[in-house]
């Protein structure tokens, strides 16, 4: 049976997600480090809470924010209470610091999205989330030794090393969109991991999946069969399983309530035998 939520002038709602159903979640404090997890009916579905601090986390949320001890700590805290959730049941998981000020407004926000958000966990049903990025391979030097009678001859002999490893990268390139397409096929969905900037060096292709743990055996040995094609050429970094961040669908623009992405640093749900988070594919 749901939990009963008393309201308190000096508390707010901190909300983690939305299910279908309830589960046994055990003793576990929550984004504070302290408070019960508590769950709230909201229109047949299921909200995830805890009472917090409504200083810390509403009234100067702001200036916390800029403090990257409390931002490690906090978001870390969240995510190990969404991860923990998201083993028992399928949970839409709501944004970092998503608070509301009573139970009535958190049930009538969940109210107003009842449709978008039953359509999401109908889709992310036995499924995890996974990112999938692939990296240039650090460039060796193997520009041949050339016996050039000229500066000339020795240039063109170059440009025409350079032309073949852009023909090279070409192949690469269309090699991408076929790996893209074979993961798609054992993905109930997919979206876009953002754009590539250069954070992270070698970094040549991203995307998000939608996997049904049924096929993760099938997901895994498509890594590998890529993985071991690429050698030496690219490498391939898998990071999962997650709770279905990226595939909850915003019901306005601005709602930062149910993301598209999770802002927040994420930890694998689950550690199991295979790829693990942050992984290069092939690593002993």
């Amino acid at each position: 049976m749901a939990d009963q939520v008393t309201e308190d002038p000096n508390t707010v709602l901190y909300l983690y997600g939305v299910t279908e159903e309830g589960a046994l979640l055990g003793k576990m404090g929550g984004v504070d480090g302290s408070s019960p997890i508590e769950t709230v009916p909201c229109a047949s579905l299921i909200a995830w809470v805890s009472r917090v601090s409504r200083k810390e986390f509403a009234d100067n949320l702001s200036a916390n924010m800029e403090n990257l001890d409390w931002l490690a700590e906090a978001s870390v805290q969240h995510q190990r209470v969404v991860s923990a959730i998201a083993q028992r049941t399928d949970m839409l998981p709501a944004r970092f610091a998503t608070v509301f000020l009573t139970a009535a407004s958190l049930a009538a926000d969940v109210r107003s999205k009842k449709r978008i958000l039953e359509k999401d966990l109908r889709r992310i049903h036995g499924c995890d989330e996974f990112g999938v990025k692939i990296f240039r391979a650090a460039p060796k030097l193997d520009l041949p030794l050339v016996t050039a009678a000229s500066g000339r001859d020795y240039l063109q002999a170059k440009a025409a090393w350079l032309e073949r490893r852009g023909i090279k990268r070409k192949v690469s390139g269309s090699g991408f969109q076929k790996f893209s397409s074979e993961l798609q096929a054992v993905a109930v969905a997919a979206a876009q991991a953002g754009k590539i900037s250069g954070g992270q060096k070698g970094l040549e292709w991203q995307i998000s999946l939608l996997v049904r743990r049924t096929e993760r055996k099938n997901f895994d040995r498509l890594l590998r069969k890529y993985s071991k094609q690429w050698a030496g050429e690219h490498h391939i970094e898998c990071t999962g399983p997650w709770p279905a961040y990226s595939f909850v669908t915003r019901a306005h623009p601005r709602d930062h309530r149910y993301p598209a992405r999770s802002s927040s640093r994420r930890e694998p749900m689950v550690k199991k035998k295979g790829i693990s988070a942050g992984r290069k594919i092939g690593e002993a």
